[in-house]
């Protein structure tokens, strides 16, 4: 890079560090490369709605409503908290205002907010603070939207913040519940956070493809997906263990 933009490497190394701390480019030996965006959130909540409105359905008939909760922040997360409201109080903390919002609108669940910095395009809150809130607590449950699932390695996230995270949610969490849509499945990203035997159970809106099928097995992750009956109203159906 020093020699094509014919500048010092000492140039190169401080504007690839100042790249790096803007979120633009991830470093590693002999260069960089750069970070994957998922798309802001508007578009993301205006994308398979009524999909994320199933998945929250079963997943928070799956969650364990007499104990702490963490939501992460993202799209099908916030549908998740929004099919909360239809059952019990629950006590929850997220790093996505919205979620609170709709938490609060239910005038009955404790809510609480880990503070952070707000991140426009995903609708929460990010950075040292949250990561020290999630380290203060241990959560009975943690549902957390996925950002790919890769059948080899497990789940992906697109950013080295993101993966420091979900890995501290997953430390700090009792039982975890992913959720994602379909088109998740085989998205791409370049940071591990979970590997498969460490997913336990997945949400979605469809069976999985058939290549997941294997390491789904062989990991012991459980998979709830709807399924329509003769009456053609939606079921749970639980594959895996």
């Amino acid at each position: 890079m020093a020699e094509r933009f014919s500048v010092t490497m000492e140039t190169v190394r401080r504007d690839l560090v100042l790249l790096e701390k803007d979120g633009l480019l991830t470093r590693v030996h002999g260069g960089a490369i750069p970070v994957s965006r998922a798309a802001p959130l508007p578009s993301r909540l205006a994308s398979l709605s009524a999909e994320k409105a199933v998945i929250g359905k079963l997943a928070a008939q799956t969650a364990t409503r007499d104990g702490w909760i963490f939501i992460t922040h993202g799209s099908t997360a916030l549908a998740v908290a929004k099919a909360l409201n239809d059952g019990p109080a629950v006590s929850v903390m997220t790093n996505m205002p919205a979620i609170a919002e709709v938490l609060q609108s239910g005038l009955k669940h404790r809510v609480t907010l880990t503070g952070g910095e707000y991140d426009y395009a995903n609708g929460a809150l990010m950075g040292e603070q949250v990561l020290e809130a999630i380290s203060e607590c241990i959560f009975d449950t943690a549902i957390i939207a996925a950002y790919g699932v890769d059948p080899v390695h497990g789940l992906v996230e697109s950013s080295k913040y993101l993966q420091r995270f979900k890995r501290l949610l997953f430390e700090r969490s009792r039982r975890r519940i992913f959720v994602a849509d379909h088109s998740k499945f085989g998205a791409s990203g370049a940071y591990v956070s979970a590997s498969l035997s460490d997913i336990g159970t997945i949400v979605t809106d469809e069976p999985p493809p058939a290549r997941f099928a294997d390491g789904f097995k062989d990991a012991g992750v459980r998979v709830v997906y709807p399924q329509k009956n003769e009456t053609n109203n939606m079921e749970e159906n639980t594959n895996g263990q």
